[in-house]
């Protein structure tokens, strides 16, 4: 094992490719582990956009679509993933451990996978005894857990620290990784001509906007970004909602925005390719982003390196990205008449918004950059690779424990 590159094949396990947050960092580690001599494989083994797959294979990934159906059941997937495995037989398995999580790490173990890594998205705190049981088997059984923030870290494992290889040689087994902003792609986000023709297109010459960026989904909270539009309507009635995404729970949505009345204030753009997504914050004066709950707040650590003030709740990793008042404003994920009037100020105070976007682009691009990223998990390879597989020491916390 060369000390200052990860050599060798390396095979990331997805459920999904789909356009989100866990697939972007998933494309980011795949990109990483390329740079640093690695050859990259990723298996995803239900559902896929072919636009997400096409991104993958053009950064050179060799992508295997299983196209299982969730309902043949664990064990069908048990046992098609260690095959899989076992065919392949990668020098590292890099699980995305979001549900089915545990399968594909007992499916690596069996087919004599040498080691293992996990990556956890999501918070723990929703989740109950079972989740946690699951979890903890697959935690002992990696030989290393990595979290996209501290407050997912905490939240399984009841304490937290960024990746060191100091730390690792300690001992500790499961750490942070921040995900990593891609200041190249920022950087070219349209010109403010092209943002205003891009304004012109979708309808918004002369409004003031309001951008959601993400899933059509519970988790994402855009109900209580649609519940915080009549309030911000009244004080400020040229303000549009620029809706960026699409997801299952976009009927229920249309429906809430109608019976709110404030249908005609909002764009529905629908899902965007990552690319598309970036350039539209450039016509967006603030971005909202109203999470109930959240791992780490891809969207808003994006916004803030394309130089939007953002109002966030005040949930899981957002509270590592924004600075409450400084960079963003942080709002508590059930107040809908606080996230309002956040909003509210941010429109009605360009000069106090522009700086709190200067200091938001300078903290992401210094704290969560793609560099920073990518560096980290080249190190974490190259030392777990190099001394071998451990199991984890620290306890996963139950319930009780929170």
């Amino acid at each position: 094992m060369n000390a200052n590159s990860v050599d060798g094949e390396i095979l990331i396990a997805i459920p999904v490719l789909l356009v989100g947050g866990t697939e972007l960092h998933t494309l980011a580690l795949a990109r990483a582990l390329q740079a640093d001599g690695a050859r990259v494989r990723v298996c995803c083994y239900y559902e896929s956009s072919p636009a997400m797959v096409s991104l993958f294979e053009g950064e050179g990934a060799e992508v295997t679509l299983l196209r299982m159906e969730r309902a043949a059941g664990l064990w069908l997937l048990f046992r098609t993933l260690r095959m899989t495995f076992k065919r392949m037989r990668p020098g590292a398995l890099h699980v995305q451990y979001i549900a089915p999580g545990l399968i594909p790490v007992l499916a690596a173990k069996a087919a004599g996978v040498p080691t293992i890594f996990a990556t956890v998205h999501q918070p723990g705190d929703g989740f109950g005894l079972r989740e946690r049981l699951f979890f903890s088997v697959a935690a002992r059984l990696c030989t290393a857990f990595f979290c996209v923030s501290q407050a997912v870290e905490r939240s399984w494992f009841g304490s937290s620290a960024i990746f060191s290889v100091e730390l690792a040689a300690l001992g500790r087994r499961h750490f942070t990784i921040y995900n990593g902003v891609d200041a190249v792609a920022v950087a070219k986000t349209p010109s403010q001509a092209a943002a205003e023709a891009l304004r012109t297109n979708l309808g918004l010459a002369g409004r003031r906007i309001i951008g959601v960026v993400g899933r059509l989904r519970v988790e994402k909270g855009h109900a209580l970004l649609l519940n915080a539009l009549p309030l911000v309507l009244e004080a400020v009635p040229d303000a549009t909602l620029l809706v960026v995404g699409d997801g299952p729970d976009r009927e229920a949505l249309l429906a809430q925005a109608l019976a709110l009345g404030v249908m005609s204030q909002i764009v529905w753009a629908g899902e965007r390719s990552p690319e598309d997504a970036l350039a539209l914050y450039a016509v967006m004066d603030v971005v909202a982003v109203p999470s109930r709950f959240e791992g780490f707040g891809l969207s808003a650590a994006e916004a803030m390196a394309a130089g939007r003030p953002v109002v966030a709740t005040n949930v899981g990793g957002l509270a590592e990205i924004i600075e409450d008042g400084v960079t963003g404003y942080l709002i508590s994920s059930d107040d809908s008449a606080a996230f309002a009037a956040a909003l509210i100020r941010i429109l009605g105070d360009p000069r106090a918004a522009a700086n709190m976007a200067v200091r938001g682009r300078t903290r992401v691009l210094a704290q969560f950059s793609s560099g920073r990223f990518a560096q980290a998990f080249a190190a974490a390879y190259r030392y777990f690779m190099k001394n071998g597989p451990s199991s984890i020491v620290a306890a996963v916390r139950r319930p009780a424990d929170r």
